[in-house]
This record gives structure tokens, C-alpha cells and sequence, in this order.
């Protein structure tokens, strides 16, 4: 009986000790791989099931890295450079010299001008968009008469009639014998308070 005693002293101290030395020495789950790294995988792939944090009781997983990486790109690119983003129209753009030496009232007065003169030959305006108001106004009309004159009226690389900013006039048909032609004015943006507007 005496015998028993010391082994079982000495057994429990090496079973204490072992048992020491494991919880001292245990990998948490989110540590390193080992050193050979033939286990980097698993682990890797372990820790992204891993949840993070509970929801009324479900799980939820953590957002990975490659999921915020796609995310921000978006989210950047959706306003130009320098801009925040907002749902209202850009702001207007600045005030601009004139391109023509006449008053931009008389500009728009000269266009007036000129399709009234194709309505007086052909008894009625010129009809469709600005493209094809311009064409029907350079001669391409049935008496191929070109009603455009040197009037501070130019002409756009789209084949637009602009007004003295650059700016495509915007023809509205009234009827066939009247019709609004409307500038956007200095600001460039139509139906503003800077607008020209004649019939």
C-alpha cells in the first residue's frame, strides 16, 4: 500500500504537468499555419466559415476582403473625380465669352428671320430636330435655297444650328406657320432663367 501511494503521486503530477503544457501551447483556431505550411489551406478555408457575430440567433458570416475590394471600386467610380455624388444635375457651367461679335438677341433674331423666309417660299417652317431644321434651311429643300446667311448663326460638327455659346437651338413647332426657338443662354442649360426665347 505504501508503494501505491508515491507512484500514484508521481502519475498524477505527470498527468497535471502534460495537461499544463498542452493549454500553454494550444494554436488558437485564427493562429498561424504550421511550419510547413501543408495545413495553410484548410485553415484559410476554416476561418472564412468561421461566424463572427450572431443576429437573432443565426449566424452571420464575415464579409471577406475580396468582397469589400469590389465593393469600393464601385462605389468610386460613381461620381467623376473631385465630385460627390448627388441625383440633381450638374452645377451650371460658367459663364462663357460670346462667340460672335452681334448681341446674342440679334443672333437669335437673325435665325428667327431665316425661317420665316423659308416659311414665306414654302408655306409652311422647316420641321424636325435641329439637324434636320439645318439642313432644310442649307438647302436641302425642294428648290435646294439656302436661307442660312453670314449672321452670327453657325453651325455645329453634329450639323446643329448653335447660338453664340455653342449651344444647339431648340426648335419648337408650334404649328406649321409658327415656331418658338429657344438658347440656352450664357449658362448653357436649357430652360433656365438666362434662356433667349423668340417666335
Amino acid at each position: 500500500m505504501s508503494r501505491i501511494r508515491p507512484i500514484a503521486w508521481v502519475i498524477l503530477i505527470i498527468a497535471v504537468a502534460l495537461l499544463s503544457w498542452q493549454l500553454a501551447h494550444k494554436k488558437p483556431a485564427s493562429s498561424t499555419p504550421s511550419e510547413d505550411g501543408a495545413d495553410a489551406p484548410a485553415q484559410m478555408a476554416a476561418n472564412d466559415r468561421v461566424p463572427s457575430r450572431r443576429a437573432g440567433g443565426a449566424s452571420v458570416a464575415p464579409p471577406s476582403a475580396a468582397t469589400e475590394q469590389m465593393v469600393a471600386p464601385d462605389a468610386i467610380s460613381a461620381a467623376p473625380r473631385g465630385s460627390s455624388p448627388s441625383p440633381v444635375a450638374a452645377a451650371p457651367v460658367p459663364e462663357t465669352t460670346e462667340s460672335s461679335s452681334l448681341p446674342a438677341a440679334t443672333v437669335l433674331e437673325n435665325m428667327r428671320t431665316s425661317i420665316r423666309q423659308y416659311g414665306s417660299v414654302f408655306g409652311e417652317n422647316p420641321v424636325g430636330t435641329n439637324e434636320e431644321i439645318t439642313k432644310a434651311l442649307q438647302g436641302g429643300n425642294r428648290k435646294q435655297i439656302n436661307f442660312l446667311k453670314e449672321d452670327g448663326n453657325r453651325v455645329n460638327s453634329n450639323g446643329e444650328l448653335v447660338d453664340v455659346w455653342g449651344t444647339p437651338y431648340f426648335f419648337h413647332q408650334i404649328s406649321g406657320h409658327e415656331m418658338e426657338i429657344r438658347s440656352a443662354g450664357p449658362d448653357r442649360v436649357m430652360y433656365t432663367g438666362d434662356d433667349l426665347v423668340t417666335r
